[in-house]
């Protein structure tokens, strides 16, 4: 019989009857051993020592149930391995899954952009509403108004135009503003 079997036997022996010195013995002999091989399939120092440690953990929960005659070393790296393997399997599943998340908030976000029956015909009720709503403002209130926001005028170019001062321009808009947003409430959840 070799030194490696009675090494194995002892070591088995003594987990069986629960002595934490066996335990502790081999943990501070393939500790490091088991968390380089396990670097090796994952790449993650944190997750490598974790998964070591569930290794160790598992060796002493199933210390009962262990044959005398098993290779302790092949036994501690096979627990390593499948547990790595286990891993990237359930990285594999989370990134899918979390891919799969994205695309479909990705979707949603790309229809709810997309003009849809109901809000164009909401949209094409607020122009007409808005249009309505204009015609009410008084003339000069008006007139105002649609040179800033519907010709694209400033301030100043229409207060040159109309020979008034841009304070006058500005009290004049604000007020047109003032009425729409008041007649407009009930538009605005829709569009904020």
């Amino acid at each position: 019989m070799g030194t490696t079997s009675i090494n194995n036997s002892f070591f088995i022996q003594q987990l069986k009857k629960g002595k934490e010195t066996a335990y502790e013995a081999l943990f501070n002999l393939y500790f490091k051993k088991l968390h380089y091989f396990s670097c090796q399939y994952i790449n993650n120092d944190e997750d490598a020592n974790e998964i070591v440690q569930n290794t160790f953990y598992k060796l002493w929960k199933k210390r009962h149930k262990l044959s005398t005659d098993i290779n302790l070393n092949a036994y501690l790296f096979a627990i390593v391995k499948n547990e790595c393997l286990d891993y990237l399997k359930h990285q594999k599943i989370k990134s899918q899954y979390k891919n799969q998340i994205e695309s479909e908030i990705n979707l949603i976000n790309q229809e709810s952009l997309q003009d849809n029956p109901s809000l164009l015909l909401i949209e094409k009720e607020l122009h007409n509403k808005v249009n309505q709503l204009i015609e009410q403002l008084p003339p000069a209130c008006k007139d105002i108004f649609i040179k800033s926001r519907f010709n694209g005028l400033k301030h100043k170019e229409i207060a040159e135009e109309l020979s008034i001062s841009q304070k006058t321009v500005e009290a004049q808009i604000t007020k047109a503003l003032k009425f729409l947003r008041h007649e407009l409430q009930e538009y605005m959840g829709f569009f904020l």
